[in-house]
């Protein structure tokens, strides 16, 4: 493989790496729009995301079909790292440590999300709940669960 096509490899991995830093850029946004219920922003933010994880796909296939193309299908940016050092071409391991704190921050903020998404859930069961009059379980002193009546907002006999 030559340099020149490691270069160009290097090029694709330095965009996915942008596209991954403005997918947390968004994921971002949609926690702030999570937090303040506001629902349609929140799903406007997730179909940039979307548009966003399709062109890092496609630069991803892009880099995949470039190296196919020479013979090669390094799946590891470790082994294309090593082979592109023993060419002279520099930069793959940094981008590579980039990309995966990108992917790690990417995952830490969307499992925040999630649990906002689970929470405001949760929330909104137990508004329910409370307003068809279903009973909460309380705790006993003894620490047994206990049935508390609920006053209700609706009439069961309605």
């Amino acid at each position: 493989m030559s340099a020149a096509l490691l270069r160009e490899a290097l090029a694709i991995l330095r965009d996915e790496e942008q596209l991954l830093a403005a997918l947390v850029g968004l994921a971002r946004e949609e926690q702030r729009a999570l937090i303040a219920a506001d629902y349609p922003r929140v799903e406007a933010v997730s179909q940039q995301m979307l548009e966003a994880v399709r062109r890092i796909e496609a630069r991803e296939s892009d880099r995949l079909n470039l190296l196919r193309t020479v013979g090669l299908a390094f799946h590891a940016l470790d082994d294309l790292a090593a082979h592109a050092e023993n060419l002279g071409v520099e930069g793959f391991a940094d981008v590579r440590e980039r990309l995966a704190a990108r992917a790690l921050e990417l995952r830490e903020v969307q499992e925040a999300n999630a649990r906002l998404v689970l929470n405001a859930m949760r929330v909104r069961d137990r508004w329910a709940a409370i307003v068809a009059g279903h009973t909460s379980p309380t705790y006993s002193p003894t620490g047994q669960a206990a049935p508390q009546e609920g006053s209700g907002f609706v009439s069961k006999t309605a």
